[in-house]
């Protein structure tokens, strides 16, 4: 009985993948579990799994082919001569017919031996985000020995020679009027997103707090050990401390559906998004349970997804249903800025660097390091008043009144 691994559901709004590269070959016996296809999708990279025990009869699509959900990739059989309905291998790509040249006798007579052409970047087998890493990174594909199945050149191939300074590409053509240019899986899907942000009616509500107490408590609990604790880490626990003060910030729109009444969806507790900038682009990974984990669990677990994220190797389940978002642009040296609207969320709040300010005190002057928060919200979900009270006490908890969960 043959058995057809295709592509899953990975998430809502994912409906296709580049197959990145095969784990296995054609008579490979595989366990329940086993990697079977690394595949690329505009969220994450990951790998499709073997359903049950067998044998590799066919693979079905290609390295480097993008398919849709549910598309066969491999088949499996009971035996490696189970091969009585198994589809064909994709057919290779045909061989360059050899150049001609003129007989003397005006027939045309074929080359024996035609010169190769050189071995172009075009033409070395690497996975489209291999491709694309060594475009960024500025690393040779031609400098990089594969160790990926055949010799494919994998990401970590080039991340590794990256590291040992390969050496670099030429210098990169300079930009054409009017050229066009292919959008990644993932730029298209922030497209999406943030168009359907643009059409949700929103607005920012800005204040500045004296962040000299923050500052303060994230060097004393960093030297209390055995963590470093960033200021995105109590931003996280504060932020979802008041979502439970401030249960509206824990509601989103759903629009109407049959009957076309819009309906407001309760999320329970405090699961917070965190915006983070990766080479292919804006993932936001969420924190489940923020107001509930300790500190010394929350540091950790934001490390894990920041660096999941970052290495495309984050699961898709990890990427939605935040209640609420955090965005800080402080690393980039931002003062401040607007966040908008992750779809299915009422509010995100935006922070940027601490920056110093001469400020009015005790009838002179004195000098402060001030932070900005900017907190967006839904018009449709949540008024002025009700963003103003939840802005005002995240302020107040962040100068001081904040009781860290440790």
């Amino acid at each position: 009985m043959l058995t057809d691994v295709v592509l899953p559901q990975m998430g809502l709004e994912v409906v296709e993948g580049t197959i990145v590269s095969f784990h296995v070959a054609v008579g490979a016996r595989v366990c329940e579990g086993d990697p079977l296809v690394e595949v690329e999708t505009d969220k994450a990279i990951t790998d499709v799994v073997a359903p049950r025990d067998g044998v590799v009869v066919a693979l079905v699509a290609q390295e480097g082919d993008t398919v849709p959900v549910g598309a066969s990739l491999v088949q499996l059989g009971e035996h490696a001569d189970d091969r009585e309905g198994a589809a064909e291998p994709p057919a290779p790509a045909p061989a360059p017919v050899a150049a001609a040249a003129p007989a003397a006798n005006g027939a045309a007579t074929a080359l024996l031996e035609p010169t190769p052409p050189a071995k172009g970047a075009h033409q070395i087998r690497a996975a489209p985000v291999a491709r694309r890493a060594a475009e960024q990174l500025g690393v040779a594909l031609e400098a990089i020995t594969g160790t990926g199945p055949r010799g494919r050149i994998t990401l970590a191939d080039v991340k590794r020679a990256a590291a040992d300074g390969a050496p670099e590409t030429a210098a990169e053509p300079p930009a054409q009027d009017g050229r066009l240019e292919p959008m990644t899986a993932t730029r298209r899907a922030i497209a999406r997103r943030m168009t359907e942000s643009q059409q949700i009616p929103q607005f920012t509500l800005d204040r500045e707090i004296d962040a000299t107490w923050l500052l303060a408590e994230k060097q004393r609990l960093s030297a209390a050990g055995p963590l470093k604790v960033s200021v995105n880490d109590l931003l996280v626990q504060a932020l979802a401390q008041i979502v439970l003060r401030h249960p509206s910030l824990a509601t989103a729109f759903v629009p109407g559906q049959e009957d076309g009444h819009p309906q407001l969806r309760r999320h329970p507790g405090a699961d917070v998004g965190l915006a983070v900038a990766t080479d292919r682009g804006l993932l936001v990974p969420v924190i489940r349970r923020a107001h509930e984990r300790p500190l010394s669990e929350l540091v950790l677990e934001r490390a894990r997804l920041v660096e999941a994220a970052r290495s495309g190797r984050i699961d898709l389940a990890e990427l939605t249903g935040a209640t609420i978002s955090l965005s800080s642009l402080a690393a980039f040296g931002i003062d401040r800025f607007n966040a908008m609207l992750n779809p299915g969320e009422s509010a995100i709040l935006a922070v940027g660097r601490a920056v110093d300010r001469v400020v009015a005190r005790d009838r002179g002057l004195a000098v402060i390091p001030s932070l900005t928060l900017s907190l967006t919200v839904d018009h449709r979900v949540l008024d002025g008043a009700i963003g103003a009270r939840a802005l005002t006490d995240l302020a107040e908890l962040l100068e001081g009144r904040m009781e860290w969960r440790l």
